[in-house]
């Protein structure tokens, strides 16, 4: 499923609305939903806040070889590669933290995969998460 959404934080609701349809059809369990719904809502605001470009941005939801896989397409964006943001000390008290960062760090704890590619102007991420167990080596 595709759909493109205005690059605004009022497409949070109608975005959520979209994704609740897909996982009912695709019978997703509540652990998937919730990692789902963390990743879609973190990378859509970090692209309406930071990405400048195109006031649109796309979401794909699949179900491809066993795993659910997100795709946020925004053209025109500024080039940022969010899988090569610093990884989040979270044993370290919170007043020796630096701000910002953590939205992602979640995102890269409940997701099994996290890429992006900045190609033509228009920045592609995409997170997939496992639907079951994995039978490595087989």
């Amino acid at each position: 499923m595709l759909r493109t959404f205005k690059r605004d934080l009022s497409s949070l609701e109608p975005l959520f609305e979209f994704a609740g349809d897909f996982a009912r059809t695709h019978r997703l369990d509540d652990t998937i939903v919730f990692a789902m719904n963390l990743a879609i809502e973190e990378l859509f605001t970090n692209m309406v806040k930071y990405g400048g470009g195109d006031d649109r941005v796309s979401v794909g939801l699949d179900v491809r070889d066993g795993d659910l896989v997100i795709e946020l397409v925004h053209a025109g964006a500024i080039a940022f590669d969010p899988v090569a943001t610093a990884t989040v000390d979270v044993t370290r008290p919170l007043d020796e933290r630096r701000p910002g960062g953590m939205g992602l760090h979640l995102v890269k704890c409940v997701m099994d995969d996290f890429r992006y590619e900045h190609r033509n102007g228009d920045a592609r991420i995409i997170v997939t998460k496992h639907l079951g167990p994995r039978n490595e080596g087989a």
